[in-house]
């Protein structure tokens, strides 16, 4: 790949997705987008440039998107902050949705992956669905820019390493044995998870989406720049109902941005509540 090829294959992953490689990256696009001319049996990257940006291009791009986009995940993810959730967060957001006469809770997982992250807050909820959220039912809207990983995650089976954090109570109560070591969750989880393909820098389509009462999207804004970040958090902020919560990665910020978001501390994690 010359450096006339990444920066023009560069440029384009970054106008359709968000995601900005740094010449430093050079190698690790070269190195995924080299299967796919393989595949294609293309010989430039250029010439994959042209099929991209050519009438088959769209179907392409979700094969690109599969390619450039990493997915390492695990259920019970950043334990302190999930515990935070179960703890503080859903507390007060039921409490929040009782007040304004409403009986649904609706979650976002932005940037979901392969469903640990969706199906861990179903968990919660299902554990949480006699005492706290009594009375209340849980819609968890999932989702991400790869369809492979889509797929996975309506699949709901995973191995034993993606597993590591549950403890046995929580593998016996949410889980079903499957093929080899394999695990299925269980259908009531899967059915309050809702899973769609959704790319967040399509910004206009974010009210498509409707209002949620928290948000979910760890370990994603580490890939976008500042222009590309301010940008989807607003539109995080537009999507949230009054006093409720986005949590992101433990080594994210978005205090850099006027985004009418207050920053909360929890025993060992942190998240964000909008402000009004």
């Amino acid at each position: 790949m010359t450096r006339q090829e990444f920066t023009a294959l560069r440029d384009f992953v970054y106008t359709k997705s968000g995601i900005f490689f740094a010449e430093s990256k050079q190698y690790f696009l070269e190195n995924r987008l080299s299967r796919r001319l393989g595949d294609l049996n293309l010989s430039s990257y250029m010439a994959y440039l042209d099929l991209l940006q050519g009438p088959r291009g769209r179907e392409e791009l979700k094969l690109l998107f599969i390619e450039v986009t990493t997915n390492e995940t695990s259920f019970w993810r950043n334990p302190p902050q999930i515990e935070a959730f179960q703890k503080v967060v859903m507390p007060e957001v039921a409490q929040l949705v009782r007040a304004r006469g409403a009986s649904r809770i609706r979650m976002w997982s932005a940037a979901c992956s392969s469903g640990e992250e969706p199906y861990t807050l179903a968990m919660v909820a299902a554990e949480c669905q006699d005492s706290v959220l009594r009375g209340l039912t849980v819609e968890i809207v999932a989702t991400d820019i790869s369809e492979r990983v889509l797929e996975q995650a309506r699949t709901a089976v995973y191995g034993s390493y993606t597993l590591r954090n549950l403890s046995p109570q929580q593998m016996a109560q949410h889980l079903v044995r499957a093929e080899g070591d394999n695990f299925a969750v269980k259908a009531n989880l899967k059915a309050m998870v809702q899973l769609r393909h959704f790319n967040l820098v399509d910004y206009q389509d974010y009210r498509n989406l409707g209002t949620f009462d928290v948000i979910f999207c760890r370990n994603v804004l580490i890939y976008f720049d500042d222009a590309v970040k301010g940008k989807v958090i607003k539109g995080f902020h537009e999507q949230l109902a009054s006093r409720s919560y986005l949590m992101v990665g433990h080594s994210e910020s978005i205090h850099a941005f006027n985004t009418g978001f207050e920053l909360i501390h929890f025993s060992k994690a942190m998240g964000y509540r909008k402000r009004t």
